[in-house]
């Protein structure tokens, strides 16, 4: 049950979506300083529950891969979002690298979520990848996966 808890409050958190935006290594290109902000922007539209902006930075055909393995579309997180069993109450990303390939790129982290799932307290860590692609001049995230991270 604490695994389903901690697959379903990483859905909503897909990618590292949280509240305090840490960066580990500063990146030297602007398409990584750009990412960065979008991941931020993601966060806080998770925490303000702005699932129009979450909405509007992923691409419509994008998927993620939760920690069970299962595939995930955007239609279904955005379900699970309005279902509001979560809550995201902290997170912090860490040890970000940006790998641009021009109108490409990947993005890789640890993330660490606390929040509420139907009223039980959960905390997870992870590490994530974000692919995402530019698009008439804006960048869209179009996959994502995280792989939980167990001491």
């Amino acid at each position: 049950m604490k695994e389903l808890l901690t697959s379903l409050l990483l859905t909503v958190v897909v990618l590292h979506s949280f509240g305090s935006f840490v960066v580990g290594m500063p990146q030297s290109s602007d398409t990584a300083q750009k990412l960065m902000d979008i991941e931020q922007r993601l966060a806080k539209s998770i925490l303000n529950s702005d699932f129009e902006t979450y909405s509007t930075i992923l691409a419509p055909e994008w998927t993620t891969i939760d920690l069970t393995g299962h595939i995930l579309t955007k239609s279904q997180v955005l379900q699970e979002f309005a279902a509001k069993d979560r809550q995201i109450e902290e997170a912090k990303i860490d040890e970000v690298k940006v790998k641009d390939f021009g109108d490409f790129a990947v993005v890789t982290g640890r993330s660490t979520f606390k929040g509420k799932y139907r009223g039980q307290a959960v905390t997870v860590v992870l590490r994530f990848t974000d692919v995402f692609v530019r698009r008439d001049d804006r960048w869209l995230v179009v996959a994502s996966q995280g792989t939980q991270i167990r001491d």
